[in-house]
């Protein structure tokens, strides 16, 4: 059995900074992530006892969380805050899924999967981390994957291990476009207009080929 949790903000961010080494025309506003084709690749091989998939609320998304929930995943969404800095952020997402995965460690005997979808392995301001829970999963004799972009990968996971198995990790980079496409519209990027004639997923584009157009033009159809 496996216990999918996912990590959406580190997934989303991931996706951005991939784009813009792998499609360094597409401006980051117009990024998006195919989560079809997320859940199939992340839970290849496995049949999921839980999936638990976590974010923040922002505006225009509610599509995204009604296919989840048709997907068969718990979608825990918690509003942005304003912090003592004044910037706008995330408030206790990770402790929540940090929480959840303690939770099934002790709900289920091995042989178990815990199947991680980040690559953030910072520690919560309250001494959680999904790291550490990766460790105790090593402890109870799970298997342990983690899936990640290259560039959100802390190397902390790659040093974890247990006698005759380590941990498996997962790039999300080589799968780059068939994950990822790109919103067409007008997007605003460090305060000039562009606009992005779009890409469904599944389609790869050359160095040659542009997906931007300037302000003015109209998107190819």
């Amino acid at each position: 059995m496996a216990h999918v949790f996912v990590d959406n903000s580190n997934v989303f961010h991931g996706a951005q900074r991939a784009a813009a080494q792998y499609e360094p025309s597409a401006p980051w506003p117009a990024v998006r992530v195919h989560y079809r084709t997320l859940f199939s690749l992340i839970e290849d091989g496995h049949t999921p006892r839980s999936r638990v998939l976590a974010g923040s609320v922002p505006p225009g998304n509610d599509d995204l969380w009604k296919h989840a929930r048709t997907a068969g995943y718990d979608t825990n969404l918690l509003k942005k805050i304003e912090k003592d800095d004044g910037k706008v952020g995330e408030q206790g997402v990770d402790e929540l899924l940090h929480l959840k995965i303690a939770n099934v460690l002790l709900d289920h005997e091995p042989p178990q999967s815990l199947i991680l979808v980040t690559g953030d392995a910072k520690v919560s301001d309250y001494g959680t981390s999904f790291l550490a829970q990766a460790e105790r999963a090593l402890r109870r004799g799970w298997d342990v994957h983690v899936w990640s972009w290259k560039k959100q990968l802390s190397p902390k996971f790659s040093k974890l291990t247990r006698p005759g198995k380590p941990v498996t990790i997962h790039y999300f980079d080589q799968k780059y476009f068939d994950l990822v496409y790109l919103e067409r519209g007008s997007f605003t990027v460090a305060g000039k207009v562009v606009v992005s004639s779009g890409r469904v997923n599944g389609v790869r584009v050359s160095p040659a080929n542009t997906v931007l157009q300037r302000p003015g033009l109209t998107p190819r159809r």
